[in-house]
């Protein structure tokens, strides 16, 4: 395996349960800037708005809002599903002190789910720290 010379992490998530009042488009705006402040992360300056925020009236996933971040080092977005009470979150950082993990708690705690799935989530800096070799004195 060829390590990155940079530390990747990144968490794909569900949120289920959510109360679809709070699946709004300026809840979630907030949301997204309180999440990449808490997780130290950075927007990256664009020559279009960011973060894009679209309203969704009707689709496969009954409506919502979606938020698409660009920060310095990836990525955050979040596509929300009114008609299923369901956010699904998706951040990646190559950042070595950012935390998609503590974007993730700052939607648990506006969101309120009644429980969250993690479909996929990769800490290489955590990972290269457990698989180092054990140093004999």
């Amino acid at each position: 395996m060829n390590a990155r010379p940079y530390g990747y992490r990144q968490i794909v998530a569900t949120l289920h349960g959510c109360r679809s009042d709070l699946l709004d488009d300026k809840l979630l705006l907030g949301a997204t800037l309180t999440a990449i402040r808490n997780a130290n992360m950075r927007l990256a300056k664009t020559k279009t708005a960011n973060p894009l925020v679209y309203r969704v009236g009707d689709d496969i996933m009954g409506g919502g809002v979606s938020v698409n971040a660009l920060i310095t080092t990836s990525h955050l977005t979040v596509h929300t599903s009114k008609l299923y009470g369901t956010a699904e979150f998706d951040c990646a950082t190559c950042g070595s002190t950012s935390s998609p993990s503590a974007a993730l708690a700052t939607f648990r705690r506006i969101l309120r789910p009644t429980h969250i799935t993690i479909q996929y989530e990769s800490d290489e800096i955590r990972d290269r720290v457990m698989s180092a070799p054990t140093i004999k004195a």
